[in-house]
């Protein structure tokens, strides 16, 4: 693995927005998962939005264990840097949505929030196993990677 100190001048203006997919995976014990959002919230800017923080938290609450899953999850999203929803992204939500219905692709709402939040904050990479749920999307095209997509950019060993 590329050392902590080389990775930060590898990627240091590399902002990235992490989809609840990613969360998920790291709320699962996936270890790849794991290892690259520690990165990346050690050395770049690491963005969410309060929609992956609700989402996360409700499967947090739904759970037989929800006082210990809940504080879990809690530590997890602290470490990132929290987009709210606001009226910027509720108009891009809307202009997206009549776009995605128009061509009769349309796509959850939380994944529609999430890419406005990500267009707003003009973020380099938006971070997801759903890469298909958001290329349906104008002006995201080279912007959105999964996991390992952008270790392979960074040059990140994270198996």
């Amino acid at each position: 693995m590329m050392p902590i100190a080389e990775l930060q001048t590898t990627a240091k203006l590399l902002s990235v927005f992490v989809d609840t997919s990613i969360l998920v995976d790291v709320d699962r014990g996936k270890q790849d998962a794991i290892e690259l959002c520690k990165q990346l919230t050690l050395t770049n800017s690491a963005y969410i939005s309060t929609v992956s923080v609700s989402e996360i938290l409700t499967g947090s609450y739904l759970r037989k264990d929800y006082v210990v899953a809940v504080k879990k999850a809690e530590k997890i999203l602290d470490q990132f840097c929290w987009v709210p929803l606001n009226g910027d992204v509720a108009k891009l939500v809307g202009e997206f949505n009549a776009y995605l219905i128009a061509k009769g692709q349309p796509i959850e709402y939380q994944d529609v929030a999430i890419a406005a939040s990500f267009i707003l904050k003009d973020c380099d990479v938006l971070l997801t196993e759903n890469k298909d749920h958001f290329e349906r999307l104008p002006n995201l095209n080279g912007k959105i990677m999964t996991p390992k997509e952008l270790c392979q950019k960074l040059l990140i060993d994270v198996s």
